[in-house]
């Protein structure tokens, strides 16, 4: 949703047999429990009309669309802390086919259920031993779910990342000259004991594992691991146009193009820790001086409560203030999706998922990396971004339409990525016999040779 400020007798013989018989179906049952570890493909086939039944620990999605109305803090009960996590569980939810699928819900104990695998989108779990107790919680809750599961039973882990404290890995006063880090210095973060428990429990279910990025795969790897398959987010599926980045770059050319300053602009909000307000005060400004001042169709969108602190500096600081329209939520991805469509020209801000929900609008857009989660996602899924450190934000020479002609934009290089990153799932869900989004499949078997005939 979008606001604005989901009986007979029997012989003794027969008796005799019928125990026999128990008896002996008992020990074969017993030995599928114990020793193959959970039901057979026909059996599972049979119990979902002839669907594959697969594990799904994350967000329920089918179970109606949430009232419009909902305030921020009322929407942010009920989905989530931060609006943008949805892109990334209904991406990874629509992985698979639905035709041929069914998501068997695992979060509630005991968590399991005979299913012919577990698909788990974790995000940003692992972290430095330093900072696990912030992680401990959801760790535990996962390895959990996790453990649950019989043996042979695959886990896909799908878009795990790393969430380290820049300190972590380079100092730095501000905490933003991180974003460019070389995937080098990944040795330095040592993760907890539990964590690298629950990436061998994974691996050894003979599912896959995929990561946000290079970094994290770095990280994972200098922990005594194998490397782990770097696809970004699975938000990059949502849209199956598969030339979606020319179209996307022709919209972001005719932006450039025509320089419009009535421009239908989406504009995400800067996350500002409470220890950065002064770094991220120069910010601030230039959205307020530069940005909201001075194209009046551009909109603030809000992704978490905290934005609205970010709204209060507007007020009280640079006398802005925002009338109605122009500040939105959503807390329903197809709100999302349509509004954006129809609403909008292009996506500016600060939050990879608002940018990935203009992307699957098939709205341009760029993200202003500000931390090493931002940068590597980017990166993976080749999203328009530059380093917070290296962008020029200065409130008094901030020029919108200079800005967006000075980042690498998406080129041939998008719709290639995505080809490759879909025959990777093409080839491991084949292996692991879940059915792929046809959606995606459709991308996979695209050849570069027929993206090029279309362009001539």
């Amino acid at each position: 949703m979008v606001a604005s400020r989901p009986h007979g007798g029997n012989t003794k013989s027969s008796r005799h047999l019928q125990l026999a018989v128990a008896s002996v179906l008992s020990i074969v049952l017993l030995w599928t429990l114990m020793v193959k570890g959970r039901a057979s493909a026909d059996t599972l086939l049979s119990r979902s009309g002839g669907k594959v039944r697969v594990g799904w620990v994350g967000r329920k999605f089918n179970e109606g669309r949430l009232p419009s109305g909902l305030s921020l803090q009322e929407a942010s009960k009920v989905v989530s802390d931060n609006f943008g996590n949805m892109m990334w569980s209904l991406g990874a939810r629509n992985l698979v086919d639905h035709n041929a699928t069914e998501l068997v819900s695992l979060s509630a104990p005991p968590h399991r259920a005979a299913v012919h695998a577990v698909l788990m989108p974790t995000a940003n779990l692992l972290t430095n031993l330093s900072m696990y107790k912030y992680f401990q919680d959801y760790t535990k809750v996962i390895a959990t779910i996790a453990r649950a599961q019989p043996p042979d039973t695959p886990i896909l882990v799908i878009g795990i990342g790393t969430q380290v404290q820049f300190d972590d890995l380079r100092p730095s006063s501000t905490g933003t000259e991180a974003a460019g880090l070389d995937v080098s210095r990944a040795s330095e973060v040592q993760l907890p004991p539990e964590q690298v428990s629950f990436l061998k429990r994974v691996l050894a279910s003979g599912g896959i594992m995929t990561a946000r990025g290079r970094l994290t795969a770095a990280v994972i790897t200098a922990n005594g691991l194998p490397p782990p398959l770097p696809l970004g987010c699975p938000s990059l599926f949502l849209n199956h146009n598969p030339r979606l980045g020319a179209t996307l770059q022709q919209k972001w050319d005719a932006v450039l193009r025509q320089r419009d300053p009535n421009l239908r602009l989406a504009i995400t909000m800067p996350a500002v820790p409470g220890e950065l307000e002064d770094f991220f005060r120069p910010i601030v400004q230039m959205l307020s001086d530069r940005i909201f001042k001075v194209f009046p169709n551009s909109v603030a969108i809000l992704q978490t409560k905290r934005d609205i602190d970010t709204l209060d500096w507007f007020h009280e600081r640079h006398d802005l203030y925002l009338r109605e329209g122009r500040v939105r939520y959503y807390y329903d991805p197809q709100s999302w999706f349509d509004s954006l469509k129809s609403s909008f020209d292009f996506v500016f801000g600060f939050r990879i998922h608002g940018t990935m929900a203009g992307v699957a609008s098939e709205v341009p857009g760029l993200v202003i990396a500000t931390d090493l989660r931002i940068r590597e996602l980017a990166d993976s899924m080749i999203i328009p971004t530059i380093d917070m450190d290296k962008a020029n934000l200065k409130p008094e020479s901030f020029d919108l339409f200079d800005f967006i002609e000075s980042v690498p934009s998406y080129g041939n290089k998008f719709d290639a990525r995505r080809r490759e990153v879909a025959k990777v799932y093409a080839r491991e869900f084949k292996r692991l016999g879940v059915p792929l989004n046809p959606g995606i499949a459709s991308i996979a078997r695209l050849e570069d040779s027929e993206l090029a005939a279309e362009e001539e």
